[in-house]
């Protein structure tokens, strides 16, 4: 044990390490020119010249690298019993702490969720116009100019929280910020203990450990990504359903689809859930016409309608009362594929459609890559929606959050965009059911998502005549090629860590 205690030290050091490198250099990073922010933070937001060569994305990437170790260090701890849960949620919790106080990192996307919250304070539809329509205020110059133009494409729940936190704040860019810092803070405080409740007693070290992956951390709680109250209300809905309480996770799963609407999976799959399980007593003994059936299996059908329309009628009333927090509730719907109009390079679709098109110029086919995109992405619709429909039609087969997590996570992989904080979507359900899921995979998905999204990578070479455009016309294949590399080596790495570790035990 006194080995597993020196090992979780370093796992502490190594995860504190790359969390502070990462909060020193990934708020510079993410800003834009044209971007005005309330306040500098002490010297962690003084803007960077993009036109010149910087070190400050290779110390990122160094802080990403560390912050990643460290966290698979922590797992394989706990998977081998070698810390208890209390040791891990320290460690967890003393990663958070830089990130936490820092600035917002990673993203400016905190900064158009205070523009929206103005934007309803003064009686402005989001759903119909973007932040530009506000003109020169301070909370539209701090906002991505990517999408000064863009509606809204949050729930009706989410809005009126950035509604409710902007008017807290007495109409402050900054103040706006720490109330949402708080909340995301919550949230991830939400999502580890819902994890950790939901796993088997003997596995709740491991369980609380893969929830506490990078992508949280710097995504959820660094980034300030609506993902931390989103997946805390998903969590905890299908805490409530584990727990035999369907009404409370209806209307958690209703709230957090409210927030963003791929939670509305989790919905379905309760539901379905709910109407499969058996009902003791009322088993049918009667396959002819409904009216030849004996009173016990009419009785049956019942059992099994009863807890869909319960489902039905609880979500229809939570919906309905969400829907008025903000007039123009349900024009969330209208905007939902606001993100769609993004182009992430390193998304499975997107790569697969620059493959297309470059075998169309090999074979002296003329095909463009907007046609090539419009096909792959419609093919991973397809998928997604297959991939859903068979866990639907088996979920008796595994763990409920096991199901959602998988579902979700192929929506966000296959989805249109691909953002690192889609895939805490799919993470925190299947951590949650960790007694079901290899670490492995959980592992390569998290030190995957954790390098995805990085701001302004391209400074290291910007002194490089010809070497960004380059990098631009190869970005997909270099974004897949090295996402490959990186699941294989975390593949390597799991593997040999816990063989290491099994013949240790041995000896």
């Amino acid at each position: 044990m006194a080995g597993g205690h020196g090992e979780a030290i370093l796992a502490g050091l190594l995860g504190l390490a790359g969390a502070c490198l990462v909060v020193a250099t990934a708020g510079r990073l993410a800003l834009r020119s044209g971007v005005e922010l309330p306040t500098d933070w002490f010297g962690l937001l003084i803007p960077v010249q993009l036109d010149r060569a910087s070190a400050l994305p290779a110390f990122m990437i160094i802080g990403v690298a560390l912050l990643v170790i460290g966290w698979l260090q922590l797992c394989l701890l706990a998977r081998r019993g070698s810390i208890s849960l209390s040791q891990t949620g320290i460690i967890i919790a003393v990663w958070c702490l830089p990130v936490a106080v820092g600035p917002p990192i990673l993203s400016l996307d905190i900064y158009s969720y205070v523009a929206h919250g103005a934007m309803l304070t003064a009686d402005l539809n989001p759903y119909r116009n973007g932040p530009n329509i506000l003109g020169n205020q301070p909370s539209l110059l701090a906002s991505d100019p990517v999408w000064r133009m863009s509606r809204a494409p949050y729930g009706p729940l989410a809005l009126a929280l950035l509604k409710a936190a902007y008017g807290l704040s007495g109409g402050t860019v900054l103040g706006t910020v720490l109330i949402l810092r708080a909340l995301a803070l919550a949230g991830v405080i939400v999502i580890l203990g819902c994890v950790a409740r939901a796993a088997d007693p003997r596995r709740r070290p491991l369980a609380l450990a893969a929830a506490g992956s990078p992508v949280v951390i710097l995504q959820l709680l660094g980034a300030v990504h609506l993902e931390a109250i989103m997946v805390a209300l998903l969590a905890a809905g299908l805490l409530a359903a584990r727990a035999g309480r369907p009404i409370a996770s209806m209307m958690l799963l209703t709230a957090a689809t409210a927030v963003k609407w791929p939670a509305a999976f989790a919905i379905v799959a309760v539901a379905v859930w709910h109407a499969g399980t058996p009902v003791p007593g009322t088993r049918p003994r009667n396959t002819g016409p409904p009216d030849a059936r004996p009173p016990h299996a009419r009785a049956w059908v019942w059992a099994r309608l009863r807890p869909v329309a319960r489902d039905v009628g609880v979500v229809s009333a939570s919906g309905l009362v969400l829907v008025l927090l903000i007039p123009d509730g349900l024009g969330w719907l209208r905007s939902a594929a606001t993100p769609a109009s993004g182009l992430t390079l390193y998304a499975p679709t997107v790569g697969l459609a620059d493959g297309l098109a470059r075998l169309g110029d090999i074979a002296d086919m003329k095909i463009q890559f907007a046609q090539a995109l419009n096909l792959t992405r419609t093919a991973g619709i397809v998928v997604t929606a297959g991939v859903m429909l068979r866990l639907l039609a088996t979920i008796r087969a595994r763990n409920l959050a096991a199901t959602v997590g998988w579902g979700l996570l192929t929506l966000a992989v296959l989805g249109p965009v691909l953002y690192p904080w889609y895939l805490t979507w799919g993470l925190i359900p299947l951590a949650m059911a960790t007694d079901r899921v290899r670490l492995s995979l959980l592992g390569t998905v998290s030190a995957v998502g954790a390098f995805l999204a990085l701001p302004h990578c391209e400074l290291l070479f910007a002194n490089l005549p010809g070497a960004t455009p380059w990098l631009q016309r190869q970005a997909p294949v270099i974004a897949i090629s090295t996402l490959f590399l990186v699941l294989i080596s975390v593949v390597i790495l799991t593997r040999r860590r816990d063989s290491w570790s099994t013949t240790t035990l041995k000896r």
